[in-house]
């Protein structure tokens, strides 16, 4: 039987929570005496009826904001606010923890929040939601986590892929009708925003290293999941797609697959796609290769007793100039059968030991970064796909999108 073919093990209802969270990468925002407002705007492809934003914060202290809130309109301007009627509601205070440790950021959810769902007039089928929140003064900084999306701005809605943020200086939390900047916001102190919407639909997680985070491209952020979901969505399924993004540039498998450990029980994706090695490990060795492992069946025993599947994604070639693997040799334990010599040996050796799990019990593997290699051994990126020598370029995340779709949509089969 054929990876396409693998069983589904599991019928499953899929929720009504309805995700699309952009927290992927760290950078240090001052504030000022009186404040930020961070407003942000996402449209769902359901009728939202309560939404929550979405916190990340990697300081060693915790982070409070004073006040949030949110609203529905039927269309909103280059500020955020309403074109049209809508209802803001306030709600409360939320504080984010200090960071778990070093590019180990924390999560958190605020308070739900009740919402009246109002149809786009600009994009007919989905359902507009503007969010705010309003950071204590008493914050002399912050970092938020996002890669700069503001690409984002020009996404097709109806997607389900758009998002805008916008912040000014002071409390606009008050009263919202005084908030007024236009200005496009690479990044934003809210992460994401969660919708409870009328109908279900399934949220996708992707979590990595800075392959995962979407790095390499004119268009950062909008990594293989992404192009797919968005693709997905286009073609008007049953149960959309949302999308949380879970990458983080620089980190090696033991932290991010640490991190996985941590934000599961907080985010509780449907389908939580994996990366199974990175570079940031260094050559992949037997030692390495063992670590990983150890992890790895953690975070996919850790995610199944959540009821989430995991969708194994294969570990992308090296071509690094300046760090080339060479191929090594493979051995059983050190010295045996014959010399241990690490190398791109274990990297194919971890790919196709995930790709021996699709099938079983929620696991699922697709090879996407993989399948932009050159075939050789060692195996490098095809030229045409890489720029940096490292990550996928524009060609190569589009190519990578193509290739995992259908089996994003295997783990997606059997939800309803």
């Amino acid at each position: 039987m054929g990876i396409l073919d693998a069983p589904f093990v599991q019928i499953t209802k899929a929720q009504r929570r309805h995700s699309y969270i952009t927290a992927v990468e760290s950078v240090s925002q001052a504030n000022n005496a009186s404040g930020l407002t961070f407003r942000a705007a996402h449209s769902f492809l359901r009728k939202p009826t309560q939404v929550r934003l979405v916190f990340s914060n990697n300081q060693a202290v915790p982070v409070t904001f004073a006040q949030t809130g949110a609203a529905t309109c039927r269309s909103y301007n280059a500020s955020l606010s309403p074109a049209a009627s809508s209802e803001w509601t306030a709600g409360g205070p939320v504080t984010i923890p200090a960071a778990q440790g070093t590019n180990q950021p924390s999560m958190v959810y605020g308070p739900w929040i009740q919402v009246y769902a109002q149809e786009s007039v600009d994009d007919p089928g989905t359902y507009p939601v503007m969010v705010y929140a309003y950071l204590d003064p008493s914050q002399p900084n912050y970092s938020n986590n996002n890669y700069d999306l503001s690409w984002m701005e020009s996404e097709s809605k109806a997607s389900g892929g758009y998002w805008a943020q916008r912040n000014q200086a002071g409390d606009q939390a008050t009263n919202p009708g005084t908030f007024s900047s236009s200005t496009v916001q690479a990044r934003g102190a809210i992460a994401g925003i969660e919708a409870l919407c009328e109908k279900p639909g399934i949220s996708d997680m992707l979590g990595g290293d800075s392959i995962a985070a979407g790095a390499g491209q004119t268009l950062l952020g909008k990594t293989d999941v992404y192009r797919a979901m968005q693709a997905i969505n286009l073609t008007n399924p049953a149960l959309p797609v949302g999308y949380i993004a879970a990458g983080w540039g620089g980190q090696n498998s033991a932290t991010y697959l640490s991190r996985m450990l941590y934000m599961l029980p907080i985010i509780k994706p449907d389908v939580l796609v994996l990366t199974v090695g990175t570079p940031n490990d260094g050559v992949p060795s037997l030692s390495g290769q063992r670590a990983n492992r150890f992890l790895i069946d953690q975070v996919t025993d850790l995610a199944r007793s959540l009821g989430i599947r995991v969708l194994l994604r294969g570990w992308a070639p090296h071509s690094v100039v300046a760090d080339n693997w060479q191929q090594g040799t493979l051995t059983i334990t050190p010295t045996y059968p014959v010399p241990t010599v690490s190398g791109d040996a274990y990297r194919q050796d971890q790919n196709a030991r995930m790709a021996a799990l699709d099938g079983q019990s929620n696991l699922y593997f697709t090879i996407r970064p993989s399948g932009l290699g050159d075939g050789a051994r060692p195996e490098r990126y095809l030229p045409i796909y890489t720029t940096d020598t490292n990550h996928p370029n524009d060609a190569g995340w589009a190519r990578a999108g193509v290739i995992i779709q259908p089996d994003l949509q295997r783990a997606h089969r059997g939800f309803r």
